[in-house]
């Protein structure tokens, strides 16, 4: 350790009290591969173990319940209408707030 002038001069391993082993990075790398492996497993395995009849019929079922919950709530629509529709209030044309910009023509 030196001292020049006030300052304090040292090595980097007495400043840190240790090596540097880099050891951290690659805990993360190790780390961060095996959860890319171990999910990419479960999900290959899932896929792989399901059958196209299983995976078209979810479908189908799914889309039979979401119909027969609209025939019986009456409901015709195929989107999401609010049941006061027709009672929103639309701006008049030349009705703008003052705090809104300035409207530039083209």
């Amino acid at each position: 350790m030196n001292a020049d002038r006030n300052e304090v001069h040292s090595e980097t391993d007495a400043a840190r009290a240790g090596s540097t082993p880099h050891i951290v990075r690659w805990i993360l790398v190790i780390s961060l591969l095996a959860a890319i492996v171990l999910l990419s497993i479960i999900w290959i395995t899932g896929a792989a173990t399901q059958s196209d009849a299983e995976s078209s019929q979810t479908q189908k079922v799914e889309v039979q319940e979401s119909r027969a919950a609209a025939e019986q709530s009456g409901d015709q629509t195929d989107s999401i209408v609010h049941e006061g529709f027709d009672e929103i209030e639309a701006a008049e044309p030349g009705d703008r707030p003052p705090s809104a910009p300035p409207v530039v023509e083209n």
